[in-house]
């Protein structure tokens, strides 16, 4: 059913409006007429604004037609004004024309009516049509979208000012010219294949896809094109017509989640992350580490929980650990025995925290699952190797210390009692020389066993404090120590005491009681050196091996006991020839210690 068309018509000749009115309601389809007499009447009826044309005659009392047009344009030019007059001239005709009437007719017999009923139903159908558009346009402008249209030459014919500013051109630049102006060959040939599948018999009537736009300037701007077809009939097509979008942001988006997860993919743990807002809170992605790591396919893991992977020995304060984290939305760490898709155990150190959005809702886990059974196999090895050597300590302390006391004594009161015999005296002097030997080897197995790879607490410390302490408790003789540091290290004071002193007894008993010892900075860490003879080479190599000694009657116990220190304190220590031509222990891999700034 056709439109109907609200027509206005004014004419001071009654018998013309009547006429009129039963030939445009014979021609139209459907039409509303309304006839008045006079201009003034004709403005009174345009304040409900409900006409889509208006036809007026020219020469009547109150005012002439192209008064009434100039009247009537002071507030809306835009509805169809045709003038249709028995006063017809050439004059009149060009001045109707130039004031920008729709349509000038002369009044006559039926082909005239006919022809302007035919007139009305153009202007009315191109108002409407113009209303359509323009009211489209008014939206794609609020949208601010790149928009083109092509005719059916491939020639730009209409693009908006934000299509413009997208290419870099001035609009004028660009009507007028081929797709190749801001197209590469490849984006032409693409585009003119899926308007192609537009125009074919049962293609799609829209298609959307990825093109590159190459700017005047700058580097091609990816976007998404939405094209179709303009409207046409038969088999004369007029053009297509396309909305632009920039994809920029989405494409780096797209890159950067790519990367992340691509990240994730790769990473060198066990990955996983869940719903929490699907029952049972499954998870919904692993990457390959855990796939490898557990030997349960994606298949079969994703959309899962992931208790699967618990069995018969595994803590279950340790699992309960987990859930409580889970209710309280808080990130925790445990360490679960696990079970592989094979039956097999291996420790797993499990770390959740949860992922929320900008409102703080949590709406996924992930987790982080490191196997951790060679970690777990050392430190059970470790275990019973600190039992063994507790053992070995206690032996070490009570069994044997016990005859080698009994043998002291017994040296002591044989030469109390014995005759004055000076081969017997010399006997029974290097047996308790001996003795006394032994016990210090006991001592120093001792401390390696108990304390040697254990450090306590650290805090700030001075090293020259530390140095000027520890020789205090060292038989030094007429030895000098020169300390040319002030650094503060973080260490246990205690330990690294004990290497001071075993240093400082080390440099006098191979450089001898007049030896001068330097202690002082290196970029991360300090030296202890001496202008005594250096190290010989032939315990260069083993100089840190327990037993070792160039000087008579040492242990050799005190440098492996050094090494010992510095590697609980996470520092290396090496052994070199001093300025002097001494020995110089150089510790190294200590971060400097900078003291907290004063409160404001």
């Amino acid at each position: 059913m056709a439109e109907r068309i609200d027509v206005l018509h004014v004419d001071d000749d009654a018998s013309v409006l009547d006429l009129t009115e039963a030939y445009l309601e014979r021609e139209l389809d459907a039409v509303a007429v309304t006839s008045v007499t006079t201009p003034s009447a004709a403005l009174e009826e345009l304040d409900d604004d409900r006409f889509e044309c208006i036809i007026s005659d020219y020469d009547m009392p109150e005012m002439n037609g192209l008064a009434l047009f100039e009247r009537i344009c002071e507030t809306d030019c835009s509805t169809p004004f045709v003038l249709y007059t028995g006063k017809g001239s050439e004059e009149i005709a060009s001045q109707a024309l130039n004031a920008g009437v729709t349509g000038y007719f002369q009044k006559g017999g039926p082909e005239q009516l006919r022809r302007l009923a035919n007139r009305v139903g153009q202007a009315v159908e191109e108002h409407r049509t113009r209303e359509i558009a323009d009211r489209y346009s008014t939206v794609i402008d609020a949208l601010g979208y790149p928009v083109y249209v092509v005719d059916e030459t491939g020639t730009f014919e209409f693009v908006n000012e934000p299509f413009a500013e997208l290419a870099g051109y001035d609009v004028e630049e660009i009507v007028g010219s081929k797709p190749g102006l801001i197209k590469g060959d490849d984006a032409v040939h693409e585009s003119e294949d899926r308007l192609g599948t537009i125009l074919s018999r049962n293609g799609p009537d829209i298609q959307r896809f990825r093109v590159d736009i190459e700017p005047k300037e700058g580097d091609p701007i990816p976007c998404r094109d939405h094209m179709a077809a303009l409207p046409y009939e038969g088999e004369e097509f007029d053009g297509s017509v396309g909305i632009l979008r920039d994809i920029s942001e989405d494409v780096e988006q797209r890159e950067e989640l790519e990367t992340k997860t691509r990240a994730l993919d790769e990473a060198p743990v066990g990955i996983t992350i869940t719903d929490p807002e699907l029952p049972d809170n499954p998870m919904v992605y692993v990457n390959d580490r855990f796939v490898e790591m557990t030997g349960y396919d994606r298949d079969y893991a994703v959309g899962v929980n992931c208790r699967f992977l618990q069995g018969p020995d595994t803590d279950e304060a340790a699992v309960s650990t987990l859930r409580d984290a889970i209710a309280a939305e808080e990130s925790t760490s445990v360490e679960l025995l696990n079970y592989r898709q094979d039956g097999t155990e291996f420790w797993n150190r499990v770390s959740i925290a949860p992922i929320t959005d900008a409102a703080g809702r949590v709406t996924e886990w992930v987790g982080f699952q490191e196997d951790i059974t060679e970690f777990k196999t050392r430190e059970a090895a470790l275990k019973r190797q600190n039992e063994r050597l507790d053992s070995f300590a206690s032996i070490v302390s009570h069994d044997l210390r016990n005859p080698l006391n009994v043998a002291q004594g017994r040296v002591e009161l044989a030469e109390t009692t014995a005759d004055e015999d000076a081969e017997i005296d010399e006997h029974l002097d290097a047996t308790a020389a001996a003795l006394d030997r032994i016990e210090s080897i006991i001592d120093h197995t001792l401390t390696l066993a108990r304390e040697g790879e254990t450090v306590g607490d650290t805090e700030p410390v001075s090293l020259a404090t530390v140095a000027t302490d520890s020789w205090e408790t060292v038989e030094t003789g007429a030895a000098t120590l020169t300390v040319e540091t002030d650094r503060e290290v973080s260490a246990d004071p205690d330990r690294l005491r004990n290497l001071f002193e075993n240093l400082a007894r080390n440099a006098v008993e191979h450089a001898g009681p007049d030896v001068t010892i330097r202690v002082g900075d290196l970029d991360d860490g300090f030296y202890v050196a001496d202008d005594g003879p250096g190290i010989p080479e032939s315990v260069a190599d083993d100089l840190f091996e327990p037993g070792q000694s160039s000087a008579e009657g040492n242990t050799g116990f005190g440098l492996a006991i050094v090494q010992e220190i510095a590697s609980a304190h996470g520092w290396t220590v090496e052994a070199t020839a001093s300025d002097e031509g001494g020995a110089r222990f150089e510790i190294r891999g200590i971060k400097r210690h900078y003291a907290p700034l004063p409160e404001p």
